[in-house]
């Protein structure tokens, strides 16, 4: 009786299909199977839900509300893709100056608290007079109660070398960014310095904070004092300012006297101008306000584009050409684009370039904004910890608009949201990238025991991580939003544990790729996963992609464990999907977990005899409450498979050798369940854990539609 239930079912389905009604709502047609509509998904939590962590501080403002209705994650992600897609498109800056601005505001700042509005900054404009770069200057030892009588005179010398036209747009620059200091100050008014010193001084927040192991107070009292209202428009004001002042020097490359090197202190950091000149230069300056390169090849070893002191609240680069090489010779120094309890940008037109860093680096912030910003070129950039788009309690952006580019670091970047509320976005608009985070203990050790400690804990690849006090001291805070958007290429991401569109605590994690044939490698807990109240998504928008997993394989492919939100959906293209163990729309301890996949002939492996392809796993406090625990009973889990279109294949396999690692010495044979064109439930209806608003489906089916998708796909 039930498989005929089922092939009634499908055959109606069919039937539409056949007679032209296309347009039939596949995903609402899954969860009426089992009694739901969209309005059992997510979750709510409520008062009296004993044992719950109600009182998670820093949640974001979208937390809650994508909690609660997890398919909004669809129009979430794609607005920040369509950010990406618009302001990064190289020939917008030939047309408008506010580029980076409107990024900064849509990635960073309107995801962290919003309050602002995307309306235009007004600049101050440039002093009036014929020497308006030395009154800009003045402006900034007034401001700091210092006299600037021991400015060597020679160097406003050597800057009046400089046309008139790049005098007075470096002017404008420099007093705009001496009212962010203002701004950025105000942010910090009511903050002990003391705390903020040792916030600074802190480079272990990538592996002490996940299970609660460190607390550092001084963080709980500056989020106590902060005003972010302030922090961000001067944030904005800097990426208004900067980027007017790059994109109208470029005119003025040739027409400047070359070698010139003006050098210039300033109680809030110095003044570097350097023209371009035959031989590459060193500049081991840290602390600096702004430097400004007109183009001439360049390693910087000290801390450029980043804060690393209270003395130094705002620093600014740019670099309008030449192949650089930003590498500090301290280690322990951030740089290029950083903000430290301040602001750090950087922008860089042209070139190959290399970016090495160490802790912090290439799009960071705690407390603060850091910005990276490269236009063109193949660039490489290596890390190690908190870097490539990564946040605590601030904002970190790494942008990359054109080029081949390779990302590595160790773990905790690469489109990082973490604690505090942080938001990291890590975010191309054109190349073929290759995204890896070392995934090998024996080269740096974070291993991780869901995979018996032979594979790191990536936290990468937007990923959102909170940190669970439960189980230490009790100091929960919550995660916050970590992306990594690709726009165009065929890109390889390569990762451990915990990576693309993954969740911890209280977080959002999103990886979107939109346009490309792709390679996702990873392990365990990934790709559209989560753990422990939280909110997950990866969405690739075309192209014929393979999804690997590799050691341990599972928890991953849309895999949520406790009440997690978790979906990969992949639109168009042949693509293939492979795990060993409980992955692909598996929904366990009160979750939402979907793997859907639509058009293109797909390709299933999954380990025998392990739950997933549609499923929802029974646990005890479902059918009646727990004498301590309520809210299992009170709430509901789904777990969903769909496919639409194509000729699909569904098989389980074995591995036929030792090795753990092995992709191709397999024992195959058909999927005992899941079929091209048909309808499964697990756990079925006959058997005793059915029911108790925990259910699981699969449906292949030949054609219809996902309205959210479709909202989308008609822009």
């Amino acid at each position: 009786m039930k498989t005929a239930v089922y092939t009634i079912i499908i055959v109606s389905l069919a039937l539409g299909s056949a007679s032209g009604q296309s347009d039939q709502d596949v995903l609402g047609k899954v969860l009426e199977e089992v009694g739901f509509t969209r309005a059992d998904l997510g979750y709510q939590p409520k008062g009296y839900w004993n044992r719950f962590p109600l009182d998670i501080p820093y949640r974001l403002t979208s937390f809650n509300d994508l909690f609660a209705k997890p398919l909004k994650l669809i129009d979430y992600s794609t607005v920040m893709a369509n950010t990406v897609e618009l302001y990064m498109d190289p020939t917008y800056a030939d047309t408008a100056s506010d580029g980076l601005y409107k990024l900064v505001y849509n990635l960073g700042v309107d995801k962290k608290l919003g309050g602002l509005r995307s309306y235009p900054i007004d600049l101050l404009p440039a002093p009036e007079g014929d020497k308006p770069f030395e009154q800009a200057v003045r402006t900034l030892f007034r401001m700091a109660g210092e006299d600037m009588s021991d400015i060597q005179r020679q160097q406003f010398a050597e800057f009046e070398r400089l046309p008139d036209s790049v005098q007075t747009i470096i002017a404008q620059l420099l007093v705009n960014l001496a009212d962010a200091i203002k701004w950025r100050n105000l942010a910090f008014r009511n903050c002990d310095p003391e705390d903020l010193q040792k916030a600074i001084e802190i480079r272990d927040l990538a592996i002490s904070q996940e299970d609660g192991l460190v607390y550092y107070p001084e963080l709980d009292d500056i989020a106590a004092n902060i005003d972010f209202p302030s922090l961000h428009y001067a944030a904005l004001k800097i990426a208004s300012a900067a980027e007017q002042s790059e994109l109208s020097l470029r005119s003025y490359v040739d027409s400047v006297d070359e070698d010139l090197t003006i050098d210039i202190p300033t109680p809030f950091g110095k003044i570097l101008i350097l023209t371009p000149g035959s031989s590459p230069l060193v500049i081991p300056d840290s602390g600096c306000l702004l430097v400004f390169d007109f183009g001439r090849p360049i390693t910087y070893s000290g801390c450029v584009g980043a804060t690393a002191t209270l003395e130094n609240p705002v620093s600014v680069l740019i670099d309008l050409g030449g192949n650089d090489n930003y590498q500090p010779a301290d280690e322990h120094l951030p740089n290029a684009g950083v903000g430290l309890c301040g602001i750090g940008m950087v922008i860089d037109s042209d070139g190959n370039d290399r970016y090495e860093g160490s802790v912090y680096a290439q799009g960071a912030g705690l407390f603060g904004v850091g910005v990276l910003l490269d236009r063109n070129g193949d660039d490489i950039y290596n890390a190690q910890l908190s870097a490539q788009g990564c946040g605590y309690f601030g904002i970190g952006l790494c942008l990359d608009i054109s080029g081949n580019d390779k990302y590595y670091l160790y773990c905790d970047g690469q489109g990082l949201g973490g604690v505090g509320g942080g938001i990291g976005v890590c975010a191309s608009f054109d190349g073929n990238d290759q995204y890896v985070a070392e995934k090998d203990p024996e080269v740096y050790d974070h291993a991780d025991y869901h995979s018996q400690h032979k594979i790191n804990a990536s936290w990468v690849h937007g990923a959102g991580k909170g940190r669970r006090g439960d189980i230490t001291d009790g100091h929960s805070w919550a995660g916050g939003l970590g992306a990594i958007i690709d726009i165009h290429g065929n890109d390889h991401y390569l990762s451990g544990n915990f990576s693309l569109g993954v969740s911890y605590w209280f977080a959002t994690g999103i990886a979107v790729d939109r346009y490309g044939d792709d390679i996702y490698e990873s392990c365990y807990f990934t790709q559209g996963s989560g753990a422990h109240y939280c909110n997950s998504l990866l969405l690739d928008e075309s192209g014929n992609d393979r999804h690997e997993l590799y050691e341990t394989a599972g928890a991953a492919l849309g895999f949520g464990w406790d009440f997690a939100n978790a979906l990969l959906i992949n639109k168009g293209g042949d693509d293939s999907y492979r795990a060993k163990m409980i992955s692909m729309g598996l929904a366990q301890i009160r979750s939402n977990a979907f793997l859907i996949d639509t058009d293109g002939n797909d390709r299933y492996l999954l380990g025998k005899g392990t739950p997933g392809l549609g499923e929802a796993t029974y646990r005890a406090g479902m059918d009646k409450p727990l004498p301590l625990l309520t809210y299992y009973y009170y709430t509901k889990s789904f777990g969903g498979f769909i496919d639409i279109g194509g000729e699909d294949t569904y098989h389980e396999f074995e591995i036929a050798s030792d090795s753990a690692t092995a992709t191709t010495d397999t024992l195959t044979t058909e999927h005992p369940l899941a079929r091209d064109n048909s309808l499964w439930l697990q756990p079925a209806r006959a058997d005793s854990t059915f029911g108790f608003n925990n259910f699981g489906v699969g449906l292949d089916i030949r054609d219809g539609i996902i309205p959210e998708l479709l909202l989308w796909e008609s822009q």
